[in-house]
């Protein structure tokens, strides 16, 4: 059953792709579609299919390969630019406030990646991309309890504000979907706001959420995520604030406004490993606002698994150790780090 539902979402997902290999990517198994992460279609270039046993290419009969054959499918421009004119609904301008920031989301929360030629004004400012090359579509997957241990071990005993960081592909929105719908939902009916600023979180189509965010959660669908936030403080007295993604220094300068009405948050990142958690100046800054107690490691794979999870005054600690150039601390010796 879980096989025929993921078949469904991916079958939901490709529709928007260039009808001829889109009918393709619908003959392919099942149990193929529930493993497919990403689907890459570059101009000339032979289909990529990112799967959770890695990368597969795909073949005119509907085969997922290891290497790539006489068979194997090459997706010309003109279906690249056909698959990105089925994303914009034939109305790019309609779309163009993604599209500026590298990607169209779809029904059903699903994200495409553009690649193609930037056209920026005289302040170098990216108004609209042209000659489009490529597209990455990820595939949109709830997986309900990914985020069990996170709750369990973190929201057992009280109320906090957590990080979590991951690599690309983590699983880190996922994991933020499922830790929404549980804190908002069953034993602790937390009011919160999701600020899904990229409409893939909750995935709302005509008002209506397509994936579970759970009972009590507000969503400021669409909205960019600093004014989101004073939209939430003023109006919806939200006990937590889930945003994905943050990065700019405005929205962490937001968050640490927040933090002063008493409100938590659980934000993702992205960050490689450990290092770059240290290293990476909107992690450190998140860290030093002192508004969050803890930061969640996530494994590359499988999807959402907790590889570690920190104690954010160590890693203040370290922080400075390291901007003093004193001895390399050893993340193994966090007092406080729960391993996996």
């Amino acid at each position: 059953m879980k096989n025929d539902s993921e078949a469904i979402r991916f079958d939901m997902a490709v529709k928007t792709i260039e009808p001829s290999i889109r009918k393709i990517l619908e003959s392919i198994s099942d149990y193929d579609k529930s493993t497919v992460c990403e689907v890459r279609l570059r101009s000339e270039k032979p289909i990529v299919l990112n799967t959770l046993k890695g990368i597969r290419f795909l073949d005119y009969y509907g085969i997922l390969t290891e290497n790539i054959t006489e068979d194997t499918v090459i997706c010309s421009l003109h279906q690249v630019r056909e698959t990105f004119n089925r994303l914009c609904c034939y109305s790019v301008h309609s779309h163009i406030s993604g599209i500026v920031k590298g990607y169209i989301t779809t029904e059903g929360g699903h994200r495409a990646g553009i690649c193609g030629t930037a056209v920026c004004d005289n302040s170098g400012n990216i108004t609209s991309i042209k000659d489009v090359s490529g597209i990455n579509l990820r595939i949109s997957r709830q997986i309900k309890g990914c985020a069990d241990r996170i709750i369990s071990e973190l929201y057992a005993e009280k109320l906090q504000s957590i990080i979590i960081a991951g690599p690309p592909s983590s699983g880190k929105t996922t994991v933020l979907r499922d830790a929404v719908r549980q804190l908002s939902s069953d034993e602790y009916f937390y009011k919160v706001a999701l600020v899904d600023e990229r409409q893939e979180i909750a995935s709302v189509n005509s008002g209506i959420p397509q994936n579970d965010i759970g009972v009590n959660c507000d969503i400021l669908d669409g909205y960019p995520k600093k004014e989101a936030m004073m939209i939430a403080l003023k109006t919806m007295s939200p006990d937590i604030i889930a945003l994905d993604e943050v990065g700019e220094e405005t929205e962490i300068e937001a968050i640490r406004l927040a933090v002063n009405s008493g409100v938590r948050f659980i934000v993702t990142v992205h960050a490689a490993d450990y290092n770059e958690l240290l290293h990476r100046p909107q992690i450190k800054k998140l860290i030093e606002t002192y508004s969050f107690s803890k930061v969640v490691m996530l494994k590359k794979e499988p999807v959402g698994e907790v590889a570690q999870i920190y104690d954010t005054k160590e890693l203040r600690d370290e922080i400075i150790r390291r901007s003093h150039n004193l001895d390399i601390f050893d993340p193994a010796e966090l007092k406080s780090v729960v391993s996996a």
